[in-house]
């Protein structure tokens, strides 16, 4: 079922608002930001406006940098919402909720190693023993970010504070990147409720993959450890479809309390 505007309490990704909100971050008006950027005070109305997205990249380049950004994804941010006229990445059209056999049997053959795979919305579809007792009701919960902004989730977490501004930076990130396809909308309907996401959200921070040696930090029933993540995208380019196996070693983060939140 289609997710009606009215549904949505929180903005979509878009070129009008990120220009909007930056600009009024900076306490600038549209003339000034439009000195700074080479454009007409005309024209930033009516980028704010949605009236206009296309711009050539140089012109992305000098907006972005008087709109005050300063990291590489910010801009490529900004370029994928000047590009809502130009065709998207290619997505399924029904979300992958399901694995085959032969991918269940992947899984056992991990152990003891956890590893599940999850779809591009990072929904759980299916995870070995290891993987669950990692990351307790996880599977259950269905999707990450559901189960993060969960009780249980934010028990978990050895560091939910430092980890949920980067896990919503990369959702807003990816909604972008494939034009605010229709279940990361979804996804963003379920979520805009909860207090904490709506404020993460609200941030406009975007970010895009993980690093590859950047953890995550999870209590154990054995104490706190830190998980990063290998990801391998099966079938590659085509569905989205990625398997996940968790290297865990010792704790590795800051210093944390000694009761788990």
């Amino acid at each position: 079922m289609l997710v009606s505007a009215d549904e949505l309490k929180l903005p979509l990704p878009s070129l009008a608002d990120y220009v909007h909100f930056h600009r009024k971050r900076l306490g600038s008006t549209r003339e000034a930001l439009g000195q700074r950027a080479f454009l007409s005070a005309r024209t930033i109305q009516k980028l704010e406006r949605g009236e206009q997205t296309g711009l050539s990249l140089p012109t992305q380049q000098s907006l972005g940098r008087a709109l005050g950004l300063d990291h590489p994804d910010e801009f490529r941010h900004l370029d994928d919402l000047t590009r809502v006229h130009i065709p998207r990445p290619s997505i399924p059209e029904v979300v992958r909720a399901e694995v085959t056999a032969a991918e269940r049997a992947m899984l056992e053959d991990l152990m003891p190693r956890p590893a599940a795979y999850c779809n591009w919305r990072w929904d759980v579809i299916a995870a070995n023993d290891a993987y669950e007792q990692l990351f307790p009701g996880r599977v259950a919960a269905g999707n990450v970010m559901h189960w993060l902004f969960g009780p249980i989730g934010r028990k978990i977490m050895a560091t939910w504070d430092e980890e949920t501004p980067n896990d919503v930076a990369r959702m807003r990130g990816i909604c972008a990147y494939f034009g605010n396809p229709e279940p990361g909308v979804a996804l963003l309907r379920d979520l805009q409720d909860d207090p904490d996401f709506a404020r993460l959200w609200l941030t406009r921070k975007v970010r895009f993959d993980r690093g590859v040696e950047e953890p995550q930090h999870v209590h154990t029933d054995a104490g706190p450890v830190s998980v990063t993540m290998q990801l391998q995208s099966f079938p590659a380019g085509r569905e989205f479809l990625h398997l996940c196996v968790a290297v865990v070693r010792p704790y590795s983060g800051p210093p944390l309390r000694t009761d788990p939140i």
